[in-house]
């Protein structure tokens, strides 16, 4: 017997259950799983693999927070003009959206470097 010739035809169809794994609507839904992205443009995250995520982000108080993290490891950043910084960890996407709500939220109030100190008055008398 050749062990080059194609296996004989034993009845059915052997690539029926590959035409019932990648039907459109399935290949839909596993796009939006792996690359729906979660946050804003300042600081967003989404699935890179599955258990890592990968953080973006266009600040650079949240890239110094996103690098002190232990697990958390710089892997892009802008060459071309404006701050960019990607970071990628080993986290579930549901706790990497849990991040980024928790960042944006600490931004703007902590974080704001936008905010001017309190101006004091110009006479010791008081108006």
């Amino acid at each position: 017997m050749n062990s080059l010739a194609p296996p004989k035809k034993t009845g059915g169809n052997g690539h029926a259950a590959l035409k019932t794994l990648t039907t459109s609507q399935v290949l839909r839904r596993a796009a939006r799983k792996i690359n729906g992205t979660f946050g804003s443009e300042q600081l967003c995250t989404w699935r890179y693999l599955p258990g890592i995520c990968r953080i973006q982000t266009r600040l650079p108080e949240l890239a110094r927070k996103l690098s002190q993290r232990s697990r958390t490891r710089l892997v892009g950043w802008s060459v071309n003009g404006g701050y960019l910084r990607i970071f990628q960890e080993k986290i579930a996407f549901w706790r990497a959206k849990n991040l980024v709500t928790r960042y944006v939220a600490a931004t703007n109030g902590a974080f704001s470097g936008h905010a001017s100190p309190p101006l004091a008055s110009k006479s010791g008398s008081g108006q």
